[in-house]
């Protein structure tokens, strides 16, 4: 595993995953995809399913090091919760932050979801300012 001060890595079976991830994107994250993708949100370019050292992100913004994760059912068992800590952690030791999103909310709330996500480009851009 890569420690948190060093620079994230990809390897060839990180990327794989990464692309069988793409290839198998549920619905919640095909909706996000719709939404960032083409630099829609901000002018903000957004990666999915990239792996970062151990981790393969939902979506990322490396420029703003903006990552979105979309929970679905297994985030929400304790060990679930306890891995998301955990990646969370490693992520933020990175200088990542890491907005989550409930997967139902995504169908149910799409344009607060979207709101959401302009407001975390908002935030990073300000702090990187």
């Amino acid at each position: 595993m890569t420690e948190p001060n060093e620079p994230p890595r990809s390897v060839p079976e990180e990327i794989a995953f990464a692309r069988q991830q793409r290839q198998q994107a549920n619905e919640f994250s095909q909706n996000v995809w719709e939404l960032v993708r083409a630099r829609r949100i901000r002018g903000e370019k957004f990666r999915r399913e990239h792996p970062v050292g151990p981790y393969t992100l939902d979506f990322v913004c490396l420029d703003l090091k903006l990552a979105i994760e979309i929970d679905g059912k297994d985030h929400f068992t304790e060990q679930g919760k306890q891995h998301d800590e955990r990646r969370d952690a490693y992520l933020r030791a990175l200088g990542f932050e890491v907005i989550r999103i409930n997967g139902f909310r995504v169908t149910q709330d799409r344009l607060g979801v979207r709101n959401e996500i302009e407001q975390a480009i908002r935030h990073r851009r300000e702090q990187q300012a």
